[in-house]
């Protein structure tokens, strides 16, 4: 029985053993191998300067081992073997694929070198002009990817870029500031610089025409005037942005018909603003005298004064602009006083410009009524410190308490533009103005072109008391009696509200108080 079992199992051995010594072979042939292959290697997020492992079989073959940035020569391995290559990372290594170079041609890892990296920055440009390179210094800077200015301008194209160096070009728009760094690696950091970077600016030191006329040439002088994009001038809410000639030392500019006397401001493309420091003074005529005051309407005025020649126009109060003269002079104008014409400043407009300027004195019309007798008045030329209360507030439109024409008693009036229905730019309030023996209240009221026929009410203690329907073109004067106004025993508010529903027309207040 044994026997016949032996027999058996005879040939199922040999089948075993045949199949083991075909297994060895084949293991012999592959170790016997002359093929260069790369199994492993890291590690992957190692440092500048440690030392990667790169394990393989016949790696004794590898000739160099290329970094992204920087190649290792086979001279500069730490050791080799067949199945080992210890190399350490160079400085200027990057994030990379790493490439063995060989006899059979280049291996290429399967995954990327990462690096930690610390970037520091050492140095840096001081100051610079927008457009002009600055230059950073420090370890690395080739590992950079991006750069911020002040107010966040990022820059991610570099002039140049090394280990040691990075050039950048300072944008058009970059503002004075430190520099933010954005560096990357197996952890993407960024860091503040230390030294801010000065980005110059235009600067204004001096006009070369000082004073100048509206729709001239001004010349201005200073440094890095070639980086004005826009100029301001007093009194001009549009910049200019067209210039006649412009350097770095010179801009001449047109001046704008609106410009008053004042600073120049310069508008970087950043958008930062410079500001001379002197004044630039505008050549305006200016008035010395007027006579005869009285004046017959029809009559003519002899004005006296200075720089006459740029004087345009003339505008007597309720009348339209005279612009044809008996004569005109540096220093004299001579011009007939139109018809209709109402007691008030005389204004000159100025040539290639928007504004005008008003005679210090009224001139004073034969015939006119004279100014209504007023006991305690609430505004004479301004409120009065009779009225005890507040000055301000209102809605529905804009007032101006200095108004210099038309006036009806001294040099200045209220000018109320009403532009909504119902509303009352004019308020004043708070008051405790005790009435007593008072029995009228008095206003003189100018109604401008437009206002025929629209009504106002003038409103006593926040009720609205009398409604008066405009006269245009001339000063009416009005005696209210108190008592048809309120029974309050004293003055708490005045209000000059639009009663039309409409808006869009203007008044003139003037000599109001009580009798």
């Amino acid at each position: 029985m044994n026997k016949l079992f032996k027999i058996r199992l005879l040939p199922l051995m040999c089948v075993i053993l045949s199949i083991a010594m075909i297994a060895a072979c084949k293991k012999n042939v592959d170790t016997a191998s002359d093929k260069i292959v790369l199994l492993s290697f890291g590690p992957t997020g190692a440092k500048h300067g440690d030392t990667l492992k790169f394990i393989g079989n016949n790696l004794n073959q590898v000739t160099e081992i290329a970094f992204t940035g920087a190649v290792v020569a086979k001279a500069g391995f730490v050791s080799q073997t067949s199945e080992l290559v210890l190399v350490v990372v160079p400085n200027k290594a990057e994030k990379g694929f790493v490439t063995l170079k060989t006899p059979q041609g280049d291996i290429v890892t399967k995954t990327r070198l990462n690096l930690s990296v610390t970037a520091k920055v050492a140095t840096m440009t001081a100051q610079a002009r927008p457009g002009e390179n600055i230059t950073l210094t420090g370890d690395f800077m080739n590992w950079v990817r991006w750069v911020s200015f002040s107010k966040d301008k990022v820059v991610n194209t570099f002039v140049s870029q090394t280990l040691n160096q990075l050039v950048i070009k300072v944008p058009d728009d970059a503002q004075t500031g430190p520099l933010v760094i954005y560096y990357a690696g197996t952890d993407s950091m960024e860091l503040e610089t230390k030294d801010t970077l000065k980005v110059l600016l235009p600067v204004v030191t001096g006009f070369a025409t000082n004073p100048v006329k509206h729709a001239e040439n001004v010349t201005l002088t200073g440094t890095n005037l070639d980086l004005t994009k826009q100029v301001l001038f007093s009194g001009v809410s549009a910049p200019v942005t067209t210039f006649v000639s412009q350097s770095a030392t010179q801009l001449v500019v047109k001046v704008p018909a609106s410009t008053t006397k004042g600073k120049v401001t310069l508008v970087a493309a950043s958008g930062q603003k410079t500001t001379s420091a002197t004044d630039l003074d505008v050549q305006l005529p200016a008035f010395t005298s007027f006579a005869p005051s009285p004046i017959d309407p029809l009559a003519n005025l002899t004005i006296v004064g200075t720089d006459f020649d740029l004087v345009s126009s003339v505008t007597f109060s309720n009348a339209p602009a005279v612009t044809s003269f008996i004569s005109q002079s540096n220093t004299q104008i001579v011009v007939k006083v139109p018809n209709g014409v109402a007691r008030g400043k005389v204004i000159l407009g100025v040539k290639n410009s928007t504004l005008t300027v008003a005679s210090n004195d009224v001139l004073e019309i034969t015939g006119d009524v004279p100014a209504p007798t007023i006991a305690l008045p609430f505004y004479k030329d301004a409120v009065t410190a009779n009225w005890n209360g507040w000055v301000g507030g209102g809605w529905g439109g804009n007032k101006d308490y200095n108004n210099s024409t038309p006036v009806r008693e001294g040099n200045k009036s209220i000018k109320i533009d009403y532009v909504g229905g119902y509303g009352s730019p004019v308020q004043l309030g708070g008051g405790n103005v005790v009435i007593g023996s008072y029995t009228t209240f008095k206003v003189s009221i100018f109604g401008a072109p437009g206002s025929a026929g629209k009504r106002i009410n003038i409103g006593i203690n926040a009720s609205d008391s009398h409604t008066i329907n405009l006269v245009e073109g001339k000063w009416t004067d009005y005696s209210l009696p108190i008592s048809s106004l309120t029974s309050a025993s004293k003055f708490t508010e005045i209000w000059i509200k639009e009663y039309s529903g409409t808006g869009g027309f203007t008044i003139y207040v003037d000599a109001m108080g009580l009798n």
